[in-house]
């Protein structure tokens, strides 16, 4: 039995966040980098169009540059980056009603992970209907359902952040995010596309 140690790989954001406080532009445009992928999936799931995520994106970037200072470190950077996302794209939806569909590249993405991933042509076919019939389940899902979906199954976050990043406790989160699965594979039983 090895007595070694694993060294412990230290934050990546802590060093970043350290800079950005002192001033760093260069660090703030690394973390925009780093964290600007799941923001925009996560303002997508919510978000009316492409435009208003795209607009989410900008508001939480610019949100989290202004209030950097004050970034306590209770939750991960990317969990604090996705409370100011949701939080601006309910500001904007309150402003208009809500027609949202999520990024093709999501569904692609949830769709490989539920097992669709060969190139063949009868194969790719399937899985373009299915990818269609998989973005309608989604979009029949109400926000909330959608959100949940995308935060734990698409963006991966583990369900003490998903709770964090809700406003929710472990308990409710679990509760709703077993619901959310039900509600998805209803519709897609729905649809035909697996149903007896």
């Amino acid at each position: 039995m090895s007595s070694e140690i694993e060294a412990v790989e230290p934050n990546p954001d802590a060093a970043l966040l350290a800079r950005v406080v002192a001033g760093s532009r260069d660090a703030f445009e690394s973390l925009v980098t780093r964290h600007q992928g799941a923001v925009f999936r996560f303002a997508r799931s919510i978000a009316r169009t492409r435009e208003d995520a795209e607009d989410v994106l900008q508001e939480t970037f610019l949100a989290a540059y202004k209030s950097v200072a004050g970034f306590r470190g209770e939750s991960s950077l990317r969990t604090w980056l996705l409370i100011i996302a949701r939080n601006a794209a309910f500001r904007m939806a309150r402003r208009a009603p809500e027609t949202t569909e999520l990024e093709e590249a999501d569904v692609w993405d949830l769709g490989l992970r539920a097992g669709w991933g060969t190139h063949d042509p009868e194969s790719l076919a399937i899985k373009a209907q299915r990818r269609e019939r998989l973005q309608e389940a989604l979009d029949s899902l109400e926000p909330a359902a959608r959100e949940m979906i995308v935060l734990r199954d698409l963006e991966g976050l583990s369900g003490e952040e998903t709770a964090q990043v809700l406003g929710l406790t472990v308990e409710g989160m679990k509760s709703r995010l077993h619901r959310a699965r039900l509600k998805l594979a209803a519709a897609l039983r729905q649809g035909g596309e697996y149903g007896e």
